[in-house]
């Protein structure tokens, strides 16, 4: 059997074995506020023709601008509102400006990840420096054409991903996992890798040398002028409680925690077959939508009520803290990288019931079940992560 034979015989999505089995989007399209529920499932629904051709356009220079304005717009006012609880001792208000503050932060590095792609502000002379000047520097983040080298030519490669070789899977052996850990080495490394000194240490000796010795010349020059104006700024105005509260503590450390969690559920690691990979069909195995949501209540108020509480406890923390923006569909940006981070869920949506060539999409519902389908892969050496490929199984 051929291969354009074989992906006729495909299902077109098929679900992980853990959480829901179904499309569970497709029961909200009954409630109100679509817009909420895609963002907050993550997964969008299918566009009519026209709106489909227009999706697939990049995102252009003024939108794109407008989000990173938009988003530091919201840091300032969540360190405004955090520096006021700090004063007034209203402690309980800090998480809140913390989580505001890495929501922009990821969003930020979300949209630096596109423009490194050409999927906003293509061809662009000024994506570059904006990106400097909105997000590597004032995070400490890898440079524009270290980033580039690394992810956009080497991690996305169709023989790379999540190979010995791809730089993100050697990222994740050097914090201590490998085929046969114990389920104990697993949830520790999973949950608390990103407190640990010895990687905050790390973290931060490699960002001050991708800020301040890789980068151009001039690239260094502006992150120089911008830490010491900042630094000295600080030490002017004795304000150094205020720097430790809402730029260490926000915008490094938890910051850094966000993306270990969103790295380490991003891709089926550790492929038991790597050489699979080196087909597209093996590539789209590697790769899988995470959506959050549940099974909406047949009836009662109780019911109900449960629902939404567990929507707020579980589903609003991870679409804010793990996957912002576009990474539940992150999946879909391997399969088309120019697709814009505005537009990526509803064109998933579209086309999931076509098999191209990467063969059908895969996903899963609910944080746990990407982090169960790891533990599984890890510490039981189980492999079937989804449910069966062909109609006939």
């Amino acid at each position: 059997m051929n291969a354009q034979t074989e992906r006729r015989h495909l299902l077109p999505t098929r679900y992980a074995r853990y959480g829901a089995c179904c499309n569970i989007r497709d029961a909200y399209r009954r409630l109100p506020f679509q817009s909420f529920w895609t963002w907050i499932t993550g997964k969008g629904v299918a566009l009519p023709a026209q709106q489909y051709r227009a999706a697939l356009r990049p995102a252009n220079s003024t939108q794109v601008i407008a989000h990173l304005l938009l988003s530091w717009a919201v840091i300032a006012l969540s360190i405004l509102l955090g520096w006021s609880a700090l004063e007034s001792r209203a402690y309980l208000v800090l998480p809140l400006c913390w989580l505001l503050i890495v929501n922009r932060g990821r969003s930020l590095q979300a949209t630096f990840h596109y423009m490194t792609h050409g999927a906003a502000m293509p061809n662009s002379l000024y994506a570059p420096g904006l990106a400097t000047i909105f997000f590597t520097t004032p995070f400490f983040y890898v440079s524009w054409g270290r980033y580039g080298a690394s992810h956009v030519q080497t991690h996305h490669h169709l023989r790379v991903l999540c190979s010995d070789d791809d730089p993100d899977q050697q990222f994740i052996v050097r914090q201590g996992f490998r085929r046969g850990m114990s389920e104990t080495s697993f949830w520790l490394r999973v949950w608390l890798t990103p407190f640990k000194p010895a990687y905050l240490f790390h973290q931060l000796k490699e960002a001050i040398v991708e800020s301040f010795i890789e980068p151009n010349a001039i690239e260094i020059i502006y992150r120089i002028f911008f830490w010491s104006a900042v630094f000295i700024s600080v030490a002017l105005t004795h304000h150094v409680v205020e720097f430790i509260f809402f730029l260490l503590i926000p915008g490094f450390i938890f910051f850094q925690h966000s993306l270990w969690l969103q790295l380490i559920t991003e891709h089926l690691w550790f492929s038991s077959s790597p050489e699979g990979a080196r087909t597209a069909l093996g590539y789209g195995e590697l790769t899988f939508g995470r959506f959050q949501g549940r099974a909406l209540p047949a009836s009662g108020a109780l019911a109900w009520a449960v629902w939404i509480l567990k929507l707020v406890i579980f589903d609003l923390p991870v679409r804010l803290y793990v996957y912002p923006q576009d990474l539940p569909n992150h999946d879909f940006h391997h399969r088309m990288p120019l697709v814009s981070y505005f537009c990526i869920a509803d064109v998933r949506a579209t086309l999931e019931s076509d098999i191209g060539r990467f063969g059908p999409m895969y996903e899963s519902w609910g944080f746990l079940s990407t982090l169960r389908m790891m533990r599984d892969r890890l510490c039981h050496n189980k492999t079937d992560s989804f449910t069966s490929l062909h109609l006939n199984q």
